[in-house]
């Protein structure tokens, strides 16, 4: 048998041809044959590999042979759209170029994401009816100028995110779909999308649209085919994106939403004025008004009943703890909008009124399982959300999502791989053990690949000695911004400052607003009016930016050279042990004889704690320090597993 990766991947393979200063990676090669092997037996296999091995890779020629080889299809997933779009816009181009040979590739997307031209007609010829002021008028001619020029009508082509309304009225959705009686058809974006997943062998997704497919597939609504071979990069965040896909919720906004699309009585625009249904209009009046009080009474019993005044989340651990009088209203709309449907003088308006009725006895049916609580091994909670906490929801998701993945994925006899920078976690046991078990793995193969980055000379690590317990939010917070002050001149701001909560990087940027501000650095606090990638755009852009986050920034940003040189970590990132995700999870491992802390809490905060040491070196030229200002990691004898867990570096010990 020819060594087909080491002929790709030796100094004089292809990918070195086609690579100027290219380098052999001993990591990324013994990678590439364990992804080969694991192909060839169809077995799982995990694989961390620290940044720098170029992972993408390392399984992408070991794919792209066996769907060229085999004609049979290969996922990818992704958690981050960078990724994603890293591996189709830049990866494969440049294997398939170094190759010479095409690998068939397709970064698919939801259904939702593309314009759908048959509504966007009919939204034009009733757009007196739908949009409700001059705001959304202006970006639906934003989207009809669009749609004139744009190459494949998705979300991802306009240069300015619509008005959430205005993409609804004309995004595609199963529901409303004509299939081969749309007249449209032959322009249809998703079709022409369709069929290029139709012809391709490599299908690129994110988890979320992995896991919305797993969900929908027992309607007969899967837009994924059947595929041979499945690989997870950033692997570390599936079991979260699993559990919100695989669970339910309902809040106040998203009912107002939904209202609003069918009808907006103050602005006497919506769905159901277009085509003149006056019952149904009523019936979506009174549930706003009934809407609004439902909320406000689970509201009034959050706030008597929660944890702690910071608390954004409470458990509900009784059935029925509230009367459900949404229920019989929800109904009624149903039931007045099917009549709708028999009246309908045409196809297109029965189909938005399916396409309703769909989204309506959704709510009804998680409203009714989240307060009767029918499911076993399933968590219920109310949460509190949203800038000024005005987004009130009702949630439940799986305790352990393990059962449900070995039964869903990984019963049937494929190859799977699982790869990340941060799976594994150093406690005495088997490295893989504790992801074994989340993921709902019995049997494995296993492979733990180090950086091919030297931290030793990229990287001075800063530890904080004597800092007062975390326990006290203001005593903490007011020593935390004092070392950010230190840290922060030893490399004149480009800096990372990471929480865990809102609570502790508000009161800490309050503390240091002022200075930030006479030191002119360019600051960007999460929460604030910038979304994250327009935060982190600034950031890239000018020169010494500081920018202030929380768990999204620990994870998935890549930010070379000097415009990232310091990483602050002002707490161990320990889950707040009142969610009650993590409070079910716990009880669990509790009630089974276990130790939570050890086989939980703390594995959980190490693989973060890895994501967000990641966040500094992301290529051999990278250098900077970081800083953990939580001194915990010294004086616990759990401390070891978070600096075990991290590149040796230098460590400076500062008092």
């Amino acid at each position: 048998m020819s060594d087909y990766i080491g002929q790709v991947f030796g100094n004089l393979g292809p990918i070195a041809k086609a690579m100027s200063n290219y380098e052999t990676r001993p990591e990324q090669i013994k990678m590439a044959r364990a992804v080969e092997a694991a192909i060839l037996n169809s077995e799982t296999l995990i694989v961390e590999a620290g940044t720098g091995v170029g992972k993408s890779f390392s399984y992408l020629i070991p794919i792209f042979k066996h769907t060229s080889e085999t004609a049979s299809i290969a996922v990818i997933s992704t958690n981050t759209i960078n990724l994603q779009e890293q591996i189709v816009h830049k990866d494969i181009p440049f294997l398939e170029k170094a190759m010479g040979q095409e690998f068939n590739a397709v970064l698919v997307k939801g259904r939702h994401n593309y314009l759908c031209l048959r509504r966007l007609n009919r939204s034009n010829l009733k757009q007196k009816d739908l949009f409700a002021d001059e705001y959304e008028m202006r970006h639906f001619a934003k989207i009809v100028a669009w749609s004139h020029q744009t190459p494949d009508g998705s979300l991802y082509d306009l240069s300015e995110a619509p008005d959430p309304k205005v993409w609804d009225m004309v995004s595609a959705n199963a529901e409303n779909c004509l299939g081969k009686k749309c007249p449209y058809r032959k322009e249809c974006f998703f079709q022409k999308a369709r069929d290029a997943i139709r012809d391709a062998r490599i299908l690129v997704v994110n988890h979320h649209l992995f896991f919305s497919n797993m969900a929908m597939e027992e309607d007969q609504k899967s837009i994924l085919p059947q595929y041979d071979a499945l690989v997870f990069d950033e692997a570390h965040s599936v079991e979260n994106v699993a559990t919100e896909h695989l669970g339910a919720a309902i809040s106040n906004s998203g009912v107002k939403y939904l209202m609003e699309l069918l009808f907006n009585p103050k602005k006497e625009k919506g769905f159901l004025l277009s085509i003149g249904d006056q019952e149904s209009m009523e019936w979506v009046t009174l549930i706003q008004k009934i809407s609004e009080t439902f909320f406000k009474r689970v509201e009034r019993y959050f706030e008597k009943h929660r944890p702690g005044r910071e608390s954004d989340s409470m458990r509900i651990r009784k059935s029925d703890f509230i009367e459900n009088d949404l229920a019989v209203p929800f109904s009624r709309l149903v039931e007045s909008l099917l009549n709708a449907k028999k009246r309908a003088n045409n196809k297109e308006d029965e189909l938005e009124l399916s396409a309703y009725i769909k989204k309506l006895n959704k709510f009804n049916e998680s409203l009714g399982v989240i307060l009767s609580q029918d499911i076993d091994g399933y968590v219920y909670w109310i949460e509190s959300s949203g800038a000024k906490r005005t987004k009130i929801s009702l949630n439940a998701a799986p305790v352990s999502i393990g059962a449900i993945l070995k039964e869903g994925l990984f019963s049937e006899p494929r190859p799977v791989i699982l790869t990340s920078a941060t799976l594994s976690v150093e406690n005495g046991n088997s490295p893989f053990g504790y992801f074994r078990e989340r993921m709902g793995l019995s049997t494995a193969n296993e492979l733990k690949l180090g950086s091919s980055f030297n931290y030793k000379e990229q990287v001075k690590l800063y530890i904080a000695q004597n800092m007062p317990k975390p326990g006290n939010l203001r005593e903490y917070a007011a020593a935390v911004s004092e070392r950010i002050k230190k840290y922060l001149t030893f490399t004149n701001g480009s800096a990372f400052v990471l929480f865990t909560s809102y609570s502790l990087m508000n009161t800490v940027y309050e503390e240091l607003e002022d200075y930030l501000l006479e030191k002119g650095y360019n600051t960007l606090k999460q929460g604030s009016a910038l979304g994250r990638s327009k935060m982190l755009s600034s950031f890239k852009k000018q020169e010494g930016s500081v920018l202030f986050g929380v768990d999204s920034f620990w994870q998935g940003i890549d930010v070379q050279g000097k415009a990232l040189s310091n990483v602050i970590i002002t707490k161990l990132p320990f889950s707040v042990p009142d969610h009650p995700v993590t409070e079910a999870r716990t009880e669990a491992i509790e009630k089974r004889g276990g130790d939570a802390f050890l086989e939980y809490s703390l594995p959980e905060a190490v693989l973060k704690f890895k994501q967000g040491f990641g966040r500094l070196i992301r290529s051999k030229k990278d250098t900077g320090m970081v800083a953990v200002l939580d001194s915990r990691i010294l004086n616990k004898s759990y401390g070891a597993q978070f600096l075990n867990s991290i590149p040796k570096c230098e460590t400076i010990i500062d008092p």
